[in-house]
């Protein structure tokens, strides 16, 4: 593929890398937090930070049906045939030719949002029985609670794995394929032999963010 087939190409929407780097903030917060005695300040953390994980991630739900085209499960999410053919050759010394998730960063995509999802919402009735208590907690058993609450402490600890591994499998791309992932996903810009892909307005997006984080806090404290 010579270089003149090659042009600079918009990949990722301005919502997609705003909710990605504040997603990243807020589940560090959530994990320091959680590694604290949540009383005082700590649980204030917690709480809001999970909070903000939880409408982070519904908004990003929404926007992988209406969003731009590398946003959108329809056009990343392949087929078991598919992730399993580029798996055998994810880091061979070849050039990447790729927009958006790979087939198998699809599958990293999808994990962490399902298990994202299932932690921030388990969160909300989780308990620690002495000074920490979810804001619904009390809408079922202390029993069911705490049962509740081990889920939500195993599912942040597999979340912490499966980020370890994300973060190694991105330096891998960088020294094997000399492929920078972290780049276009602050610029919104990369390199492909690509057609111009169709961007959802930001607009829209920043607008159903809003909404979404305003009717999940609503849902909480309203």
């Amino acid at each position: 593929m010579s270089d003149e087939q090659i042009q600079k190409v918009k990949v990722w929407d301005a919502p997609v890398r705003v909710f990605h780097w504040l997603l990243v903030i807020a589940f560090a917060f959530s994990a320091f937090s959680a590694f604290q005695d949540k009383f005082g300040i700590y649980a204030d953390i917690h709480l809001y930070a999970g909070l903000s994980v939880l409408s982070l991630v519904v908004w990003r739900l929404m926007w992988g049906f209406v969003g731009s085209d590398t946003a959108r499960f329809s056009q990343f999410v392949k087929g078991p045939k598919t992730t399993i053919e580029y798996a055998k050759t994810a880091f061979d010394s070849v050039p990447y030719r790729s927009t958006g998730h790979n087939p198998l960063g699809a599958v990293s995509v999808v994990l962490m949002l399902l298990l994202l999802l299932v932690q921030a919402a388990l969160g909300l009735y989780a308990t620690d029985a002495m000074f920490f208590e979810g804001p619904f907690s009390h809408t079922i058993s202390s029993r069911l609670s705490e049962d509740l609450t081990e889920v939500h402490e195993w599912t942040g600890y597999t979340l912490l794995g499966l980020i370890g591994l994300h973060i190694l499998v991105v330096a891998l791309y960088g020294l094997v394929r000399r492929v920078n992932l972290i780049g276009p996903m602050i610029t919104g810009w990369s390199r492909h032999a690509e057609q111009p892909l169709k961007m959802t307005n930001a607009i829209f997006g920043f607008a159903l963010l809003f909404l979404v984080g305003g009717a999940v806090w609503w849902w909480v404290f309203g």
